[in-house]
């Protein structure tokens, strides 16, 4: 009997001594973050909801969107996921009506069943922390491709800080290096900072210096592809550090896959 009792105590001693060294837990995350190019027209709203419901990040930044589609986007998310999002809807209207009539921008206001003079067509962020100080703005027009811009928002974390969150959808036919020096220098002005979006560009393209002079690339060997084309969809970060590798949830919703990173505020 005394041998049991001295057994049975030195397990609860040997249990002890691994619970007082089993590492601590690591501290949950102070934000997460998702870009995605949700294609809209070919995809809608309803599609794109459970994957974002899945992942439940704080901020999602996201292109070829309708503005009226993200407000339709997050009343699905609260009413059918219990989800509660605020959109920031981003459109990157022409800045004259010459280049609303363009033909390259005319297709987008049928896309949101708007005129050309009402393109409705671009960008939004949901978020679930408190918003502020949206704005749009344009990349200088060119006749090669539809008008491109930037969406800006100031997000705040439970922690309280405050930080700066870009969402763009750079052009194609060798406008992107123009615009890419643009958001850098614009993303140079808040820390902490991160700048998301489709860039259009693969890891390792040379034109995202500017970006990479300032901030940290989370992919810089793109090992985690968003499109068959590679990985075009990208997170840049300063004052942040991730939490672990980025993830691409599984979906048929879009041609791109969503790109969700795990971040902590640098002290």
């Amino acid at each position: 009997m005394a041998r049991r009792w001295f057994l049975l105590g030195l397990l609860g001693l040997l249990a002890v001594l691994a619970a007082c060294s089993a590492p601590a837990p690591a501290p949950p995350p102070d934000l997460r973050v998702m870009t995605w190019n949700v294609q809209t027209h070919a995809h809608e709203p309803g599609e794109w909801a459970p994957t974002i419901a899945q992942a439940r990040p704080d901020v999602v930044a996201l292109q070829e969107i309708c503005a009226g589609e993200a407000d339709e986007l997050a009343d699905i998310l609260l009413h059918d996921w219990g989800l509660t999002y605020q959109s920031v809807p981003g459109p990157v209207r022409p800045p004259t009506r010459a280049e609303a009539r363009a033909p390259v921008n005319a297709a987008l206001g049928p896309a949101c069943s708007t005129g050309p003079d009402d393109v409705q067509f671009g960008l939004a962020v949901l978020s679930r922390l408190p918003v502020s100080a949206p704005a749009v703005v344009t990349y200088p027009p060119d006749r090669r491709d539809e008008q491109r811009g930037y969406l800006r928002v100031r997000v705040t974390t439970p922690a309280g800080a405050a930080v700066t969150v870009h969402d763009t959808h750079l052009g194609l036919g060798g406008v992107a290096d123009a615009q890419v020096r643009e958001l850098a220098d614009d993303a140079a002005r808040a820390t902490p900072a991160v700048v998301l979006g489709d860039l259009n560009l693969p890891a390792g393209d040379p034109g995202l210096a500017p970006l990479r002079e300032g901030l940290t690339d989370v992919d810089p060997g793109g090992r985690f592809p968003t499109t068959p084309e590679g990985a075009i969809d990208h997170a840049f970060l300063r004052g942040l550090t991730p939490v672990g590798p980025p993830t691409t949830p599984p979906t048929s919703a879009s041609d791109h896959l969503p790109l969700v990173v795990d971040l902590r505020v640098t002290p």
